[in-house]
């Protein structure tokens, strides 16, 4: 691999892709057959010499460096919430340029999800075909990924877990928390070109439920090393393997099922009234 100056952090130093790498293996990002990421490009202002094109063909490159047979990324579209059609060839992912990206890639294939698309690329796209209708339930991409157990980590490329570790939703179903609901959202899915109606699930919150502003889950998981995270320029690389990371998940709505909330939910009042205009988060 080449080296490259990737990013430029506000002290005026170089953030290249060995280092990048060095990160992930930090992490133990190469330890698993399938890494599901998140990410954020943080780490420092961009390269201006490479290119929006050359930084994200980098940054795969670097990926693919860690011998990790299978990587997923989010491709989230949420397009019937939001009212819209949905095409698993076209329609843009809105989980920021690096996964966008890497959904367009030749080897990359895409689920047919008009929720919570994801993008595959390696040894296990088998967990995003003849997917029941559900994003988040049993037989659901998730759920495979669950089934899957020690082969998968979960990455965080320049963002925070506490922003974005959708997987805990996944959980929420489970155990089938109080403060959300199963509710069926219809519309187009376009596949190879081959246009249908379907209707989908998705375990959505009830009207009035705040998810929770605090870091303490993450602070907790770093504390028990159940999150590793290193420092990459102006921002972390953190990862958590799938098991450890849904038992402290579990564990935290055992033992308090509002955990994850700003405040207690009232059970007495359940409105189911839903309103969306470029959701892009569940």
């Amino acid at each position: 691999m080449q080296l490259l100056n990737l990013f430029q952090t506000a002290d005026g130093r170089w953030i290249t892709n060995r280092d990048i790498l060095q990160c992930l293996q930090d992490v133990k990002a190469p330890d698993c057959d399938l890494l599901y990421m998140h990410s954020e490009m943080s780490f420092g202002l961009p390269n201006p010499d490479l290119g929006r094109r050359g930084l994200l063909e980098a940054v795969i490159e670097v990926l693919h460096a860690t011998g990790v047979g299978t990587i997923v990324m989010p491709a989230f579209t949420f397009s019937f919430c939001n009212g819209t059609a949905f095409d698993a060839q076209r329609s843009k992912s809105q989980m920021g340029a690096l996964n966008e990206f890497f959904r367009g890639l030749p080897e990359s294939e895409r689920s047919p999800d008009p929720l919570m698309s994801v993008a595959v690329s390696g040894r296990y796209k088998g967990i995003i075909r003849d997917l029941p209708h559900t994003s988040l339930g049993r037989g659901g991409t998730f759920d495979r990924i669950h089934d899957l157990g020690d082969k998968v980590r979960f990455l965080f490329l320049g963002v925070s877990p506490a922003k974005c570790f959708t997987y805990t939703h996944y959980v929420e179903k489970r155990l089938e928390v109080p403060y959300r609901y199963d509710r069926e959202f219809k519309g187009t899915v376009t596949d190879g070109g081959k246009a249908r109606e379907e209707t989908w699930t998705l375990f959505v919150r009830y009207e009035g439920v705040v998810p929770t502003g605090s870091t303490r889950f993450v602070d907790a998981m770093r504390g028990e090393r159940v999150m590793l995270e290193v420092q990459c320029g102006d921002s972390y690389i953190s990862s958590i393997a799938e098991p450890a990371g849904y038992r402290a998940i579990e564990n935290r709505l055992l033992g308090d099922i509002d955990y994850f909330l700003a405040t207690p939910y009232s059970r007495e009042h359940q409105d189911t009234h839903f309103y969306a205009e470029n959701m892009v988060a569940l």
